[in-house]
């Protein structure tokens, strides 16, 4: 049987093959013989094309069925472009005339460019483009006899119960119930309400009848009757009062401490009451305890309380991280053990020697998500290991327990939120077991408990927490999973600043760090600590984190100290990729998954996971080496540099920067004619002033622009004057002592870079959308301010490699991002550039990027009604200046010695080799570009 990554292969293969295809009559037979062999079936031996139908109403045109595999799935065909509505409607009406026993459970419709994918059971149906077959790939598992691991989102249940326990949290926090005793009771309800409703005592609905039946209807006991309960689930059945009424002995021992505590009584209302009763009526059955964890933690903040899907990490984001790191090897493994009761044995001892550490666990998910799955393999490994036997047992072999599962949370309510959810996610998998299995069981009372610290994760001794000294000998893996928190360096305490200091003692640049850079190195140092001290334990870290930390100057500081100093590789890694669930008002959050683990146990194998775009589906492929900037390339950091390479003789600096509170800036067209209208005689001294946004969008600004100004004029210029003196009142105030110097000359902008003569200039942040970053000439009488670039004298040669694909490449690897934007910076990106030689080239190869260049600025001259935001949008994009800049692209790489084919992956290999080589020798030898400290 084929394994998913060589399905998702198949897949990739296929949809790039079928990619052009628009006719249905001519390739549709071929394409679903080629669909089905993707996941290794045969379509001859199981479905026919083509098979007629009977009973449909004369005239209805139809009355062949494209393919059918009797009992389980029907496809039918379209031309690409129609409406895929209509096919499904086409192949319902042909399963209503089938025999019962050929009625298919699944339809799938596709038009060469889509595919539509239907239950018929539920009439739940995913659509998604054939480009993103390679990440949809369980979506078809059916088809060799396998379920699609259950990939639920914030379902309408789950959503339903958190702002059921929302609202109950808002009465008992109005009424004065607050604090941590709130929190431990709206955990305990969180218990009892999923144990009502799944079977966890003998009896269902027994928590609902307390309420019902035995406290009054207008609340004033139901929090005393609460308490008693409390205290009866945390006596054991042997220990309870003779007398105590049967509608709470009724109740078992619960154990696991999670009713130990005693807390005040809250006073209930009627309405509080009704509350809870309602909340009993909901199907907890049904409801996630991954993401119904999150959203109930969002209920416990009231800005967070508005938007509860938003709070929910979705499940196909979590495998991603879970998938490579050790989910995907269990899989296989299993696999290859299926019929050996041996192997079958050895795998079902293994499982309950691997532990998971989340040092930033939140409500849990990870762990939620990750003991689900273990528990899944291990139902299954089971199911094949007692084929033909009875069972008498069940407990005793389902041996993965909460117990190896360890967690690391700042915020108390989330770690009891976690500790709580993985009993519950251990009960639905015991419901699982006992369905499959054929024999129920309750895992009461609960002997186990996940291991959840509350406290700070960057000060906590991680080894400790794990605490292996006991039982080292029987573990075989040690796996560091999560999302830790996204706080950039500029958002960071001054309490959170120190502890990164301390964690990457006498790193230069350890300022610069994101707060995510902690959990990086700490998982790093626990990692060579597991390996020197128990060689037989393996131990992987794949960790969750925005995209600025394979991103300019943040790339040496961390990923030297990871790879150098700690002696770690990369084993995996997802590129750029959006990390949300699509929640209403949510922002984009573009992420970065790395896996890594010591390089003395590392496999030589790499699993590199690209994007087309930030919400495209990953596309797995082989790595050789995967370097600090997630790229199959060779192993190198780049570092920023005050000056370019020789071989570049212009200097970039950044635009003006007035800090001048506006006052030497005339927003729109009506204050620049009002001002001189006002002040003619001022026409001398103002220009045309241009940020980013302008110079992309065609737009003009002013400037006062006075450094050559006389005083004598000056004074002349009243309404002038008056802007300077708030200028320089501006100034000094700041808190700033650089900013209050330049105070001192208050007509002139703050930073000045202004060139006597024409030049290039670039927007330091542009979409990530855009194919090239526009550049543009402007003469001396244009100001460009702080958020654009310029590069003085820049001659036709410089502006073809800088507005070339090559040097795109190199901005997006080294660059940093504000979310996905590109962020070009002079000193990260212009002055490490590795500029070609110009002696060394022909004159033919200069005169061939001068012309192309040229050939560039023309196209655009010739759409004068479009800004750079229209050319430059790959929707809209002009033939002829795409056809430029592709001559352009080939002279370029030509004078790199690169063929016109070259992929992107080809030219930064390249360039990182020549990057190589231009550093000072120190720092290319046998590790190249090592960071420096001091």
């Amino acid at each position: 049987m084929l394994t998913w990554n060589e399905i998702r292969t198949r897949a990739a293969q296929f949809a790039e093959r079928w990619a052009d295809t628009t006719k249905e009559n001519a390739e549709a037979q071929t394409f679903w013989n080629e669909f089905l062999a993707v996941y290794g079936v045969d379509r001859r031996r199981v479905a026919a094309f083509e098979r007629k139908v009977k009973g449909l109403e004369k005239g209805s045109g139809r009355g062949r069925i494209d393919l059918l595999w009797p009992g389980l799935f029907m496809a039918e065909h379209k031309s690409k472009g129609r409406d895929l509505g209509e096919a499904i409607t086409q192949a319902l009406d042909y399963v209503q005339v089938l025999e019962t026993h050929e009625r298919p459970q699944w339809i799938a419709v596709s038009d060469f460019g889509q595919i539509r994918l239907q239950d018929v059971t539920t009439g739940q149906a995913e659509q998604f483009p054939l480009s993103d077959l390679p990440g949809q790939v369980e979506r078809f598992a059916f088809l060799i006899g396998k379920q699609l691991r259950h990939q639920r989102e914030a379902d309408p249940v789950n959503v339903k119960a958190a702002q059921q326990m929302g609202k109950l949290h808002n009465l008992l926090e109005d009424s004065g119930y607050t604090g941590h005793a709130l929190e431990v009771l709206l955990v305990r309800l969180l218990f009892l309400l999923f144990g009502d409703n799944t079977g966890l005592w003998d009896e269902r609905g027994l928590f609902y009848d307390l309420l019902a039946d035995h406290t009054r209807s207008d609340g004033e006991d139901t929090g005393s009757v609460l308490g008693r309960l409390f205290q009866v689930l945390d006596t054991p059945n042997d220990r309870r009062q003779v007398n105590l009424p049967d509608w709470l002995n009724a109740f078992p021992y619960v154990n696991g401490e999670l009713f130990k505590e005693r807390i005040d009584l809250a006073d209930f209302s009627p309405k509080m009451r009704e509350m809870l009763l309602d909340a009993c009526t909901l199907d907890w059955g049904a409801v996630s305890p991954a993401i119904f964890g999150s959203m109930f933690q969002a209920v416990m903040d009231e800005t967070e309380r508005r938007n509860l899907g938003a709070h929910y990490t979705s499940e196909t984001n979590i495998l991603k991280a879970l998938g490579p790191l050790f989910l995907d090897d269990l899989h296989a493994q299993l696999e290859a053990a299926r019929g050996s009761r041996a192997k079958l044995q050895h795998f079902l001892d293994f499982l309950p020697r691997l532990r998971f550490l989340d040092p930033a666990c939140g409500s849990g998910n990870f762990l939620l998500l990750t003991f689900r799955e273990l528990r899944r393999l291990e139902l299954d490994a089971l199911l094949e290991y007692l084929k033909g036997q009875n069972i008498f047992d069940v407990k005793s072999h389902l041996r993965v327990n909460v117990g190896q599962f360890y967690g690391i949370e700042y915020d108390e309510f989330p770690a009891q939120i976690a500790r709580v959810a993985m009993w519950l996610a251990d009960h639905q998998a015991n419901i699982e077991a006992s369905r499959k299995l054929g024999q129920n069981f309750v895992n009461l009372p609960l002997n186990q408990a996940a291991h959840i610290h509350h406290g700070d994760a960057l000060d906590v001794d991680w080894l400790t927490h794990l605490n292996l000294e006991a039982g080292a000998g029987e573990v075989r893996g040690v796996y560091v999973l999560g999302n830790p928190p996204f706080i950039g360096a500029s958002l960071m305490t001054p309490a959170q600043r120190q502890q990164l200091l301390t964690l990457f003692h006498n790193v230069h640049n350890a300022t610069e760090l994101d707060y995510v850079a902690g959990w990086h190195i700490k998982a790093a140092k626990l990692m060579n600590t597991l390996s020197r001290q128990w060689p037989q334990i393996e131990t992987k870290t794949a960790l969750v984190s925005t995209n600025s930390i394979v991103q300019g100057e943040q790339v040496a500081p961390l990923w030297s100290s990871l790879l150098r100093d700690q002696k770690q590789v990369i084993t995996a890694a997802h590129q750029t990729f959006q990390w949300s669930n699509d929640a209403p008002g949510q922002a984009a959050v573009h992420c970065v998954i790395t896996q890594f683990q010591p390089a003395e146990t590392a496999p030589a194998s790499r699993l590199l996971f690209t994007y087309s775009n930030p919400k495209a589906a990953p596309i797995q492929q082989a790595a050789k080496f995967i370097n600090a900037y997630l790229v199959d390339g060779p192993d190198v950091i780049v570092t920023k540099r005050s000056a370019p390479f020789p071989h570049s003789s212009h200097r970039m600096s950044y635009g003006n920067k007035p800090t001048d509170n506006g006052h030497l800036i005339f927003q729109t067209r009506e204050e620049y004619d009002t001002f001189l209208r006002e002040e003619p005689s001022a026409a001398p001294f103002i220009k045309p002033m241009l940020d980013a946004h302008d110079f992309i969008n065609g737009k003009t600004r002013w400037c006062l622009w006075l450094p050559q100004a006389d005083p004598a004029e000056l004074r002349r210029l009243p309404k002038v004057m008056e802007r300077v003196q708030k200028v320089r009142e501006f100034r000094l105030r700041s808190t700033a002592a650089p900013t209050r110097k330049t105070a001192e000359t208050p007509t002139k902008f703050f930073y000045v870079s202004h060139p006597n003569g024409p030049y290039v200039a670039m927007p330091r942040h542009t979409s990530a959308n855009r194919e090239y970053i526009p550049l543009g000439y402007l003469d001396e009488h244009t100001v460009i301010n702080d958020a654009m670039c310029l590069v003085a004298d820049a001659d036709l040669f410089l502006f073809g490699v800088m507005q070339s694909r090559l040097h795109m490449a190199w901005m997006r690897l080294v660059s940093g991002r504000l979310k996905s934007d590109y962020r070009y910076s002079p000193q990260v990106t212009y002055n490490t550039f590795p500029w070609p030689d110009r002696a060394a080239l022909t004159a033919k190869q200069v005169q061939a990027v001068e012309k192309a260049a040229q050939q560039v600025l023309n196209a655009r001259t010739s759409h004068p009604d479009s800004t750079l935001a229209d050319l430059y949008d790959p929707l809209t994009m002009p033939g002829d200046l795409r056809a430029a800049h592709n001559a352009l692209d080939r002279a370029v790489d030509a004078v790199y010695g690169l063929s016109a084919s070259s992929t992107e992956v080809q030219r930064l290999a390249l360039l990182l080799k020549r990057y190589q080589e231009l550093v000072p020798t120190l720092e290319s030898q046998a590790r190249p570009a090592r960071w420096s400290r001091k």
